[in-house]
């Protein structure tokens, strides 16, 4: 499977089934409004535009073009939104028509609604399929209502010239054009900052992991020398004569070093993660609930997705949140190095048994803009970043390194400059066991 794997068309499928509901309730509302506009027009003695038909048409729009449930789990969404879409621009047409055409201006609003729905949900081919779509049928009402090939409906004595009506025509045709670009370029700006927004919280969850992890091992240095402050303090005052300043400056040196133990060690609780029991775990399942935690950057990226399992790993004894984040940091770190590349890549996700060795294999191949030689040889390393934009903070990798290490495992890097890099992730298997 290629970037249509399982977790993403999923995702893909609960978010568009939830904007369709949305779309759904504008609809009804929208329509249900115009139906008592209607009425009331007709009611307070105004211009009536009563018509069956133009009636049926109202309340069919409102109730039967509706996002059922059942109709959502039944068809492929990409290619039913062109028919809901197809579907309203008629259902507008002859409303337009029956409430006089060019007369009745406010009406053609609801072809910018339709383009804004297409561009901001499905991108530049709906809106370009919804701008022409409405071009047409505005078009054909008018100029077929103009030229006498529809009964003419008006509510004035007033005949508007055919160049007049040519004129208008072409301004709000190119408008409509107009409108598509804005619906398109909108939504690429929306994505945009949405990725932005996901791709900056998923970085500072870890960042903030990161830091936790490098504050409990400098704390553990910290005691260590504070340790050695103190049995130094305690030689100077066993051996030798002090003055009975030295001796106060003694005593308050230990005092120092007593209240610095005693909040580094405060501090490396608090940073310290709870410690877990290693309990049975598949690796095909930790790597799914990556791909979903990382489904809204993937899913406006130029990166597809690849995955080629082994149906016969074994499982692992491991902390499912920390081998978790290992695989969090490797994805994240592919997806900037496709990303730096014009036309974006691929990663492809691997996994296999190693029998003799009694390891499991889970390898991520991308296509990036690849390392060199030298940064290569530095990679998982705390504070190191290959990355030109200084947005690294150089602890990602390092951790994973640790976190693989403390699982008594390891992770090997290749790569070539221009042509991506592979990290292979080796985790002890065991036998037997039933997953949590």
């Amino acid at each position: 499977m290629r970037a249509e794997n399982r977790i993403l068309d999923k995702q893909l499928h609960e978010e568009l089934i939830k904007k369709y509901r949305w779309a759904g309730k504008i609809r009804l509302i929208s329509f249900l409004l115009l139906f008592v506009f209607l009425f009331m027009m007709q009611f307070v003695g105004g211009v009536s535009y009563f018509s069956p038909a133009l009636y049926v048409i109202v309340l069919a729009e409102a109730f039967l073009n509706q996002p059922y449930g059942l109709l959502l789990n039944k068809v492929n969404l990409r290619r039913f939104q062109y028919f809901q879409m197809f579907t309203d621009i008629i259902a507008i047409s002859w409303i337009l028509y029956y409430m006089g055409g060019l007369e009745a201006p406010v009406v053609s609003l609801a072809y910018y609604a339709v383009i804004l729905w297409a561009g901001v949900v499905a991108g530049f081919g709906a809106a370009l399929f919804a701008v022409l779509t409405c071009a047409f049928f505005l078009s054909s009402v008018v100029l077929l209502g103009q030229f006498g090939l529809l009964p003419r409906v008006s509510f004035s004595d007033y005949s508007i010239p055919t160049a007049q009506v040519v004129s208008v025509l072409i301004g709000n045709v190119a408008f409509l054009f107009a409108f598509g670009y804005f619906s398109v370029r909108s939504s690429e700006v929306i994505r945009f900052l949405q990725t932005k927004r996901q791709e900056e919280s998923l970085r500072y969850t870890h960042r903030l992991q990161a830091t936790g992890y490098l504050m409990s091992e400098t704390a553990h240095d910290i005691q260590g020398y504070l340790a050695g402050i103190k049995a130094g303090v305690q030689v100077l005052q066993v051996l030798g004569s002090h003055s009975e300043e030295e001796k106060k400056l003694l005593v308050s040196i230990g005092d120092f070093q007593a209240k610095c133990a005693d909040l580094i060690q405060r501090l490396a609780k608090f940073s310290e993660k709870p410690k877990k029991e290693w309990l049975p775990v598949n690796v095909h399942t930790i790597i799914d609930d990556v791909l979903e935690l990382t489904f809204p950057l993937v899913r406006y990226s130029q990166m597809a997705i690849e995955k080629k399992f082994d149906p016969n790993i074994p499982l692992i004894a491991a902390d499912k949140d920390q081998i978790q984040e290992v695989f969090l940091v490797i994805i994240l770190n592919a997806l900037d190095a496709v990303s730096a590349k014009p036309k974006g890549g691929q990663l492809i996700i691997r996994t296999k048994c190693l029998e003799k060795t009694g390891l499991v294999e889970i390898i991520f191949s991308d296509t990036g803009a690849g390392l060199k030689p030298d940064e290569l040889r530095r990679i998982g390393e705390p504070f190191f970043s290959a990355k030109k934009d200084a947005e690294g903070s150089g602890l990602g990798l390092a951790t994973a390194y640790d976190i693989v290490a403390r699982h008594s495992g390891r992770i090997d890097a290749k790569s070539r400059e221009g042509e991506g890099a592979t990290f292979i992730v080796r985790l002890p298997f065991i036998r037997s066991a039933k997953a949590v």
